[in-house]
């Protein structure tokens, strides 16, 4: 008929489409639209997802952190008093030392009692004392370390014990203090500044004297 247009001819053939290969065309055609939509679809879910977990996320309140209590170090020693059997060192520090542990460790000639504290919020000081005075107490502290020099502080001679110079590798230890008084070896060290350990070792040395820990002092 004069009206019908002529089949197109597709360049790629260089003829006109069969009635196969149109059908075929627009097969390809519909499932590369409805490809494109879902992949559209999916962003777009994906978009209000990651949208939805952000609000949350930034609407419900969260914790800065949970501080533990501080421990009570008068009533820890109360409890091991006994058991112990000597008076148990409990110095008195400045408010920003918080004691974070206060017990007898072990058990017979190997016990000893460890009070430790958070100092500054960051800083770690702790003080060993041997029950019944056995010298194990000082390498146990010091990490099994030499000791670098002397001092005196309340009275009382004192090992030093300064390992700053061994970075990260010291540990728990980066400068300690020990002394004996009597037969019971007491030992103050930590991370935070010799200022620091120095003043436990002097409140320690003052609240020995208070609880009548008796016995000349001596280096250990």
């Amino acid at each position: 008929m004069s009206g019908q247009r002529p089949p197109r001819v597709v360049a790629e053939l260089g003829r006109p489409e069969t009635p196969e290969e149109t059908a075929a065309r627009k097969a390809r055609d519909r499932a590369l639209r409805k490809s494109r939509q879902n992949t559209r679809n999916l962003v777009a879910s994906l978009g209000a997802t990651v949208a939805l977990v952000a609000a949350i996320y930034f609407a419900v309140p969260r914790a800065t952190g949970v501080e533990q209590p501080a421990v009570d170090v008068a009533a820890a020693v109360d409890q091991y008093g006994d058991t112990a059997g000597q008076p148990l060192i409990a110095p008195s520090l400045p408010s920003d030392w918080r004691p974070n542990a206060a017990e007898l460790r072990g058990s017979g000639t190997g016990a000893t009692w460890y009070v430790g504290w958070v100092v500054g919020g960051s800083g770690y000081a702790g003080l060993s004392e041997g029950l019944p005075g056995t010298p194990d107490v000082v390498a146990a502290a010091m990490n099994g370390s030499q000791p670098t020099g002397t001092t005196t502080i309340g009275g009382l001679p004192w090992r030093v014990y300064d390992r700053r110079d061994l970075g990260s590798d010291a540990g728990n230890v980066s400068y300690g203090l020990a002394t004996r008084i009597g037969d019971v070896y007491v030992a103050a060290y930590g991370t935070v500044g010799v200022a620091e350990v120095r003043a436990l070792a002097a409140a320690a040395a003052a609240d020995a004297r208070t609880r009548g820990l008796d016995g000349k002092g001596t280096l250990p």
